[in-house]
This record gives structure tokens, sequence and C-alpha cells, in this order.
């Protein structure tokens, strides 16, 4: 699973190199000024993410790596076995960020306390 940290100054997501070679992508940092906040979704569903480019998508099991969907590109990561929280970005390359955690609202209402201190 991702794992979600906060600096002063950004959010760093951390991937495992299974978690790398799911996603195409290695962990990446957003500066918490492009983090507009951040809830969790209950009602996450894959089949609605768009078209994957790159990544890897198996129905009921794993979304993993950068989706585009009407024109928002959003990154992924996600399982079954995990709560997902969408945290939206302004300015950046990405619209927002959906990630599997295990517990969405306590996740969220930290990305959130961090982006409210920011301002």
């Amino acid at each position: 699973m991702p794992r979600l940290e906060l600096t002063d100054r950004e959010l760093v997501v951390h991937l495992t190199p299974w978690e790398s070679i799911w996603s195409l992508r290695r962990g990446f940092r957003v500066p918490l000024a492009q983090v507009r906040g951040a809830t969790e979704d209950n009602g996450f569903d894959g089949r609605a993410l768009g078209l994957r480019l790159p990544g890897t998508y198996l129905p009921g099991l794993i979304a993993a790596g950068t989706f585009i969907k009407s024109g928002d590109k959003q990154f992924v990561y996600t399982s079954r076995k995990l709560q997902t929280i969408v945290i939206e970005l302004a300015r950046n390359d990405w619209a927002r960020l959906v990630i599997g955690v295990p517990d969405a609202r306590a996740e969220a209402a930290r990305i959130n306390a961090a982006v409210a201190r920011r301002q």
C-alpha cells in the first residue's frame, strides 16, 4: 500500500518496488500549495477511471497508474483491501490522486489539517 508522508511543504507518496512496477511510476512529491484537499471515497469503482495510460487495472483487484477521463489526468493506486481517498490538486500534472489507505477518514483529515495550516 502506498505510504503518504506530510512535511511542512510537501505531500510525499512512497511506493514499494512492486507498487512502482504495477503503476509504472516511482514515488513522487506534490507541493502542499498544490493540494486543495482530500476526501474519503467509500463508493470507489475502478471501472469509472477512464483510459489507463500507463499502468495496471485488474477489475476487483487493483488499479494502479495514470488514468485519463474527460481530459483530467489522475494517479491511482488502490486495491480491494484498502479504503480510498481522493486528493484534489491544483496547478499540477494530475488533477487528483486516488490512493488506497487503511483508514481513509483519518488520512483525509490529516491531509486537510496540513493544507489548512499551510494557508
